[in-house]
């Protein structure tokens, strides 16, 4: 399955992408800060992070961002069905260096319209770190709407964090669309 929009493609994770992975994504502090995943350290912890996410995409809507002009993969996002015809992200990021392009909302709105069309959903919730102020504001530019927040605690290294929430209905998206 792909995914195209504007500038960007999103699809299946390809071995011959680790370098492009790990340079633009997972090798960057500031892009790890508010996501439950670590930096990695070396190009061969960053190989085996990719087996699992190849394994880990086949049967879910899940993908890596890719630049359309460059190729690269910049990012990554996902769409995980949590109960029936409800969906939560997975994550949702790019690297630092792709940020304030647009990419964001082209990802988000490519996301939902996917998730309502072609994977039958009801509800979309996404989250974000209450302190991930630029998160808040894609998610509302894409007609989300604040629901609740809640203390969580990111497995990674254990911090304790209020995330908030947001959720997007399928008639709350068909009406803002027409």
């Amino acid at each position: 399955m792909r995914i195209e929009t504007k500038d960007l493609i999103l699809s299946k994770a390809k071995i011959e992408d680790l370098e492009s992975i790990y340079n633009n994504y997972w090798s960057q502090e500031e892009t790890a800060k508010f996501m439950l995943w670590t930096v990695c350290k070396s190009l061969e912890e960053a190989r085996e992070r990719l087996e699992k996410v190849i394994e880990f995409q086949k049967d879910k809507a899940a993908y890596f961002v890719y630049e359309k002009a460059s190729g690269n993969a910049i990012g990554m996002a996902a769409m995980i069905e949590i109960s029936p015809k409800v969906f939560e992200d997975g994550g949702i990021g790019i690297g630092k260096k792709y940020i304030g392009r647009g990419y964001g909302k082209q990802i988000l709105n490519a996301l939902i319209n996917y998730t309502f069309n072609k994977l039958d959903a009801e509800k979309i919730i996404c989250s974000c770190h209450t302190d991930n102020i630029p998160s808040a504001r894609l998610q509302k530019s894409c007609g989300m709407k604040y629901v609740y927040s809640k203390n969580e605690t990111r497995k990674k290294d254990n911090l304790t964090y209020k995330a908030d929430y947001y959720e997007i209905t399928k008639d709350e998206y068909l009406n803002q669309i027409k």
